[in-house]
């Protein structure tokens, strides 16, 4: 009964990782639920090639809809449950993220481990969600940054999510295309200086990308890159 917000700016891969991060763990044997709370431009349904009937969007509409209904199973994988989003919902900057959280709350007895997509960048509309999720895991792809800023740049966005999200964040790096040098010094600028738990580094590997493209996590075919199945190891210690 574990409640675990993946967050991050947009083009870290977050929605990618947390796809590949419910098959791994169902793979497990831990009961999974994925929810796709980024209710602006839902993916979740895109990365796993289906479609639900009913949506998030639906349950925001009308929080008192059978769940049974909203809930998809992935065909072949018992554990693994997906509550998607309506990738045809026109975005609109009011819409109240709140049943998010009490949408939580009604299945969290249900699962293990329940890991909830946040929308791309600060949980700020997002911010009810929040109180309902027991950790949070900050995604951050350091390839987009000048080398010269990298530092500074991780700093301010490790701050900005402390002060937005739980009291504790943990930082997984995500296909970092950076020298070897500058990404060890990140991971040990993160852990030593900053004191924030780096719980693994994804390496780019063309499998995901792949898995992406045919609308099949790679986790799902088989091919569970090295450092995901050690990330989903990772989780179960820490968390469960």
């Amino acid at each position: 009964m574990v409640v675990i917000g993946i967050t991050g700016n947009g083009g870290v891969g977050k929605t990618t990782l947390a796809s590949n991060l419910g098959v791994c763990l169902a793979v497990g044997g831990i009961r999974t639920l994925l929810i796709d709370a980024n209710l602006y431009f839902p993916g979740v349904g895109t990365h796993f090639g289906v479609q639900s009937r009913y949506t998030i969007h639906d349950f925001i509409r009308d929080p008192h809809m059978d769940l049974e209904w909203l809930i998809y199973n992935i065909h072949g994988l018992k554990d693994l449950y997906l509550i998607l989003g309506d990738e045809a919902y026109l975005p609109h900057p009011n819409i109240s993220f709140r049943p998010v959280g009490g949408l939580i709350e009604l299945v969290r007895e249900h699962f293990g481990m329940i890991l909830v997509d946040f929308p791309s960048g600060l949980p700020v509309s997002s911010h009810p969600i929040i109180e309902h999720i027991d950790y949070q895991i900050l995604v951050i792809d350091p390839t987009v940054v000048p080398r010269i800023d990298l530092i500074p740049w991780v700093d301010e966005l490790i701050k900005k999510y402390l002060a937005l999200g739980k009291d504790e964040v943990f930082v997984v790096i995500n296909k970092p295309l950076i020298a070897e040098k500058d990404l060890y010094r990140l991971e040990e600028h993160i852990e030593g200086e900053l004191g924030v738990p780096l719980l693994a580094t994804i390496p780019y590997e063309q499998e995901i990308i792949e898995g992406l493209h045919a609308g099949t996590p790679s986790c799902l075919l088989g091919n569970v890159p090295e450092a995901l199945g050690v990330l989903a190891a990772e989780i179960i210690e820490i968390f469960l």
